[in-house]
Order: structure tokens, then sequence, then C-alpha cells
């Protein structure tokens, strides 16, 4: 039998007898603890089985992996593109860009971080995300800035965010290789 069936079975006949028993003036307390000890391990088969399902759904499911290399790829090259034309450089052109970026490929980094994290563990994820999150609001306040009018802090923040997601890409990349070794 499957285990969400069982977990749900259980749940469902602990509940039944825990109401009886509670419902026995005085309360039949061994019946009433042992029904509430099999609904928390019923409970625990249950979030069990939901996470072997996701895990088994994002390791089956090749075709909807997000590729967080990709991904960052296109956003250091955004910003190496938008930075390299520094004389054409206007403080809408780095607003109308930003918003490219935070609404496409940083949303849906940010989106697939759960697979990312099913993919490196949890401590190596921790350190990407830290630097993720740092790059990310690096360029808010370049988009910021641009908003305001501050053509100069904008162009900073902007030359710091790419080099903060080139330092996420490298590690990025290195978890990948010490992955596949």
């Amino acid at each position: 039998m499957n285990s969400k069936i069982i977990g749900y079975l259980l749940l469902t006949v602990s509940a039944v007898a825990a109401s009886v028993s509670a419902a026995r003036t005085p309360v039949m307390t061994g019946p009433f603890a042992v029904s509430l000890l099999v609904m928390i391990v019923s409970i625990l088969l249950l979030r069990r089985g939901v996470r072997s399902e996701k895990t088994a759904e994002r390791a089956g499911d090749s075709r909807g992996v997000f590729d967080f290399t990709a991904c960052l790829e296109d956003v250091v090259s955004s910003l190496d593109r938008l930075i390299g034309s520094k004389e054409e450089l206007t403080c809408e052109r780095i607003h109308h860009e930003l918003d490219r970026l935070i609404e496409g490929p940083l949303f849906d980094f940010a989106q697939a971080r759960e697979n990312l994290l099913a993919t490196v563990g949890f401590s190596p994820y921790a350190r990407l995300i830290a630097e993720f999150t740092r790059a990310e609001r690096t360029a808010s306040r370049a988009w910021s800035a641009a908003v305001d009018g501050y053509l100069d802090e904008a162009v900073s923040s902007l030359e710091l965010a790419r080099e903060v997601f080139a330092e996420v890409s490298e590690i990025l990349n290195s978890l990948q290789k010490d992955s596949r070794e």
C-alpha cells in the first residue's frame, strides 16, 4: 500500500479513537495518548510521502528542470552589454534593462530555488543564495538610482551587481562540478 493511503487511514482511525476516548467520563487517558501518538506517526508518514513525490518529480522530469547556469549567464551577459555601452547609457535604459532582468531571469531563478536546494544540499544552497540575494539587492539599488535619476550611482551599482552575479555563477559552477565528481 502507498504510504499516503496508510497515512490518511491511520490519521482517520486515530482521530476517531481519540474522539471516543476523550468523550468518556472520565477520559480514557491511555487509549487517548496512544491515539495521539498514532496521529503524529500518520502525519509524519504523509509528510514523508509528499517529500518523496516532490523529489521524484524533480529527478524524473528532466525537460522541466530549470537551468540555473544559463540563467546566470544571461544576467551577466546582459549586464556586460549594458555596462559596455557607457556612451549611450541613460537612466531610462538602465531602468528598462533591469526591469527585464528583475521580472525575467532573476524572478525565474528565485522561483526555482527549491530545485537548487534539492540538487546541492542545504549548506551549499545557503552560501549560493546568500550571494545571489546580495547581487539582486545591488541590481535593485542600481534600478532605484536609475529611476531617481542618479546615473553615476546607478552605473557603479550596476558594475558591482555584475561582479557579484559573476561570483554567483562561479560558485554554482563549482557546486555542479563537485556534485558530478
